[in-house]
């Protein structure tokens, strides 16, 4: 049976939580130091010379939005990577967390501050969850400090994972809700939906899906424990529990609907829209990670072909943190909590483990939203925090034992603590300041050759290029669209026409990190994707359609002051035979609506795109007579909206090749009309014979209905909120004046 917390716990004082505050804040400084040193610099790691998702992605995310405000847009799509895509939709377009806000007026480079902000704020929150479990001050200190720099977090911040981050910051402050909750009997539920909905805004939402499974399924089991409890009254509070719990799912939803329903809807979309299949999404820990436990850097045959990074697999807690948290589950057991701790790191653990543990397969086959998430070693992120508070309770768990049964001692208890403290901010420091790295603003590439070519040629044709000569930031600050790009929300129409350009068989890296050479792609559909130029190394031989019109060279993608750094040798090919953006088009081929997608490339693959369409279904006249293909003119290109004018001398359909989603709507000479997929990936309209202009239009599905949901619920949550600060507020003064009262009432019977 889960056991309940002490509800005899205290809040911590204002005073106390301003000298924690100031303390943590001093710890994550000095894991930070390297950033502390160089204030102006971005915090990247030292392992890849300062690449990393930050810079390759996260930076033009975070400047994307502020440019786009700056011109009196939201910016609803982002034309700039792979075909387009949606960015409100896109939990890691990182929209809707208020703190990315400062990087919109303050520039991206606030992001690395950010980051040491949100590692100071799971301290300070899983310092609060130990003091709810009634830990006292000193050992509560030592949770926040693992919980503010735990390995697993720091290698994964080193990686420039940007959102992770900011969703980690709010697992401890919802553990702390949690117990809250329950140890009022389900009446405090407000803190856990307002903290639940800030981790799903952070951006990534497999950490917090992995957090709202775990809390439901510890709720599961406590509700469970009251109902079969042979007390009365317990087994009576178990339908109060289960409605405020129900409370708070429908509250979180509420709060976070406004980002909930486009992502949900644009996930029906991608490439995992059916989930991933065992091999891809239970690629977790391997047995050889066991090893890291004591050694973050040790790697073993099993461990060094893992298929990411190593910072995902970092099994590691800290040893002087584990030594702690094994205390726990010896001398600490018996506290409130500790055992549904325990439980619950056991349970995150053998998740982690993916395919080899059959915990993971049984959730993988019967939970939903598994399937939707890959490398299940993410679970870390809870066990990390979990780790944090079983080392707390585990140094609390002496105190009772060794020192309060000998009050001569207790000086020598806190100078104990403080040299634990000392250690454990030595080991996650010194494993900080071996995985951290800064570099100037300066260092990353910036106007090279590359970038004056495509400036000084502005169009909305697009470039094939590797990230390695041309990166997705140096093409949205130029305003070029890539038909490559580092994009972790895929669309399957998109994927399944990137795949196509690839006939032999060859394996397309969509995001740009590996770049085809030409005669590893099919022609008439790099035409059709409208890719004018390619960006290619130097020693590309000649190929026929293609043609040299630039050379030179460019500096790394990160330039490293006061060292020797690489340049690189490359060629710009202009396509001879593109395709315009927008065309007009008349004959059709229909595909089945039911074509499995992998068949739908094999088709576009047969077709020549200058003289036949691939439709779902052909709507015009059949009868009709069909327009010859022949160009349209783009006359304006936004974000959010494009205007085409064209001229069909018959019946026909304009083809725009940008990415066909449902957000989109056209008119044609003002009047709404049907945009149909069209060779897979893009959008066609139907024309009649003559001139006209159509219009495109990006609306975000369903926005205005989880706006007003969520402005509702933020209004009624903070109303609540207030409402309850006030009646503590009146509560407190109450009390103190009670004791002020008795005070005074002592006092003159004693000078009586």
């Amino acid at each position: 049976m889960l056991e309940s917390p002490s509800s005899a716990i205290t809040s911590p004082t204002r005073r106390e939580l301003a000298t924690v505050t100031c303390l943590l804040a001093l710890a994550v400084l000095f894991c930070f130091r390297e950033l502390v040193t160089n204030p102006t610099h971005l915090l990247v790691g030292a392992h890849r010379g300062g690449e990393n998702d930050l810079t390759a992605y996260f930076l033009p995310a975070l400047d994307l939005p502020g440019t786009a405000i700056a011109q009196g847009k939201f910016p609803s799509w982002n034309p700039h990577l792979s075909l387009g895509s949606p960015t409100w939709g896109n939990p890691q377009s990182l929209l809707f967390y208020p703190p990315n806000w400062l990087c919109w007026w303050l520039g991206s480079a606030a992001a690395s501050w950010l980051l040491v902000a949100h590692h100071w704020w799971t301290g300070v929150g899983a310092y609060l969850w130990a003091r709810q479990l009634g830990v006292r001050h000193v050992s509560a200190l030592i949770a926040g400090v693992i919980g503010a720099a735990t390995p697993y977090a720091i290698a994964h911040t080193a990686e420039g994972h940007y959102p992770q981050t900011c969703v980690m910051a709010w697992l401890p402050w919802t553990l702390w809700a949690f117990e809250r909750f329950l140890a009022s009997g389900g009446r405090r539920w407000l803190g856990v939906s307002v903290c639940l909905s800030l981790s799903f805004l952070g951006g990534h939402v497999q950490e917090s899906f992995y957090l709202s499974l775990l809390l439901s399924g510890t709720m599961t089991c406590c509700l469970v424990s009251r109902f079969f409890s042979r007390d009365a009254a317990v087994r009576a509070d178990w339908a109060r529990m289960t409605w405020y719990w129900s409370l708070v799912g429908v509250v979180t939803i509420g709060l976070v609907l406004v980002e909930l329903l486009p992502t949900f809807g644009n996930s029906q979309l991608s490439v995992r829209a059916s989930g991933l299949p065992l091999s891809l999404a239970g690629d977790g820990l391997k047995l050889g990670h066991w090893s890291r436990l004591w050694n973050p850097q040790v790697e073993s045959v099993e461990t060094s072909g893992t298929s990411f990074g190593s910072w995902e697999f970092c099994f590691h807690f800290g040893i002087v943190p584990a030594l702690l948290a094994v205390l726990a589950m010896w001398c600490g057991r018996q506290r409130p909590g500790t055992r549904r701790l325990l439980l619950m790191l056991a349970v995150t653990v053998l998740f982690a483990f993916g395919a080899r543990s059959p915990f993971f397969r049984f959730c993988h086959a019967w939970l939903p939203g598994i399937a939707s998430f890959r490398c299940p070693a993410r679970a870390l992120y809870l066990s990390s925090m979990i780790i944090a508070v079983l080392a707390a309770i585990g140094w609390d768990s002496l105190w009772p034992r060794l020192w309060d049964a000998r009050p001569a001692r207790r000086r020598l208890a806190h100078w104990a603590s403080l040299l634990v403290l000392g250690l454990i901010v030595w080991e996650l420091g010194t494993f900080s300041a071996r995985v951290f790295a800064t570099i100037p603003p300066t260092a990353l590439r910036r106007d090279s050759s590359i970038s004056k070519f495509f400036r000084e040629r502005p169009s909305v044709d697009r470039v094939l290029s590797g990230m390695g000569l041309y990166d997705d930031r140096e093409a949205h600050q130029d305003g070029v669209q890539k038909v490559l790009g580092y994009e972790p929300f895929m669309f399957l129409r998109c994927a399944l026409f990137l795949d196509a350009l690839t006939p032999d068989g060859s394996k397309l890296d969509p995001g740009g990190f590996l770049l085809p050479s030409f005669r590893d792609l099919h022609k008439p559909l790099v035409d059709l994707a409208g890719v004018r130029y390619a960006i290619m190394p130097a020693d590309q031989p000649p190929v026929a359609g293609w043609k040299r019109v630039a050379t030179g060279t460019v500096p790394a993608e990160i330039t490293q002051p006061n060292q020797l750094n690489q340049t690189l040798s490359f060629a710009i090919f202009e396509n001879q035979t593109v395709l315009p953006r927008a065309f007009v088009i008349g004959q059709v081929t229909e595909t089945s609506n039911s074509s499995q997608g992998t068949k739908l490339a094999r088709l576009l693959e047969q077709i020549n795109p200058r003289e036949t369409l691939l439709l779902p279904q052909d709507i015009l006249p059949r009868d009709s007579d069909r327009t010859p293909f022949a160009e349209a003119s783009i006359e304006s290109y936004s974000n959010n909206e494009v205007r085409v004018r064209a001229s069909s001398s018959g019946h026909g359909y304009l083809v725009l090749t940008d990415l066909f989603h449902p957000g989109w709507s056209a008119t044609v000479d003002g009047q709404p009309t049907t945009i149909l997929p069209a060779d897979i990936a893009f959008r066609a309209v139907p024309l009649a014979p003559g001139e006209h202009s159509i219009v495109f239009r990006f609306v975000v599905p369903g926005w205005k209905a989880g706006a007003i949901v969520s402005a509702l619920s933020w209004l009624a949550v903070s109303l609540i909120a207030l409402r309850s600060s006030t009646l503590i507020a009146g509560r407190s003064a109450k009390e103190s004046a009670q004791r002020t009262s008795n005070v005074c009432s002592t006092n003159a019977s004693t000078s009586t």
